[in-house]
């Protein structure tokens, strides 16, 4: 079955801003698909889209994916804490000076290995629930 669309005709499409398929009003046509449309609720004006783009931040990761990513930044806490004794940890604070590979406790976020120096006054921190930037030197 072949569509013909006019412009100023109703069509569902994505709404980019409201993040919901709605009614939009078609504004331009390219070889007889919808090219542009405004979202009849919020009056955005954008592409048409049938369904949200893949990787768009109006999709999210599938729930195993985002454990996988959790368990391997996990897995490479453990790794790199095996080689240091976290009993010997420094109390981080701003006014500490900490180097590469320096284990540390911080108060909120527990227990952490120093992954890099990025400036003489910021840090990346690996924490069990995963990388953090920090500051030194203040």
């Amino acid at each position: 079955m072949i569509t013909s669309y006019s412009v100023g005709e109703d069509i569902d499409s994505w709404c980019t801003k409201c993040k919901l398929e709605l009614g939009h009003t078609i504004i331009a046509i390219v070889d007889n698909v919808p090219k542009k449309v405004k979202c009849n609720t919020c009056n955005a004006q954008h592409n048409f889209r049938k369904k949200p783009v893949k990787g768009s931040r109006t999709t999210s990761k599938s729930p195993a994916r985002k454990t996988r990513s959790k368990e391997k930044t996990y897995e490479e806490y453990i790794t790199r804490l095996s080689g240091g004794d976290p009993a010997n940890s420094r109390k981080y604070n701003t006014k500490g000076n900490f180097e590469q590979d320096e284990i540390i406790d911080h108060l909120s976020f527990g227990i952490g290995i120093v992954l890099s120096v990025i400036q003489s006054n910021k840090i990346k921190i690996l924490f069990k629930d995963g990388p953090r930037l920090l500051i030194q030197n203040q």
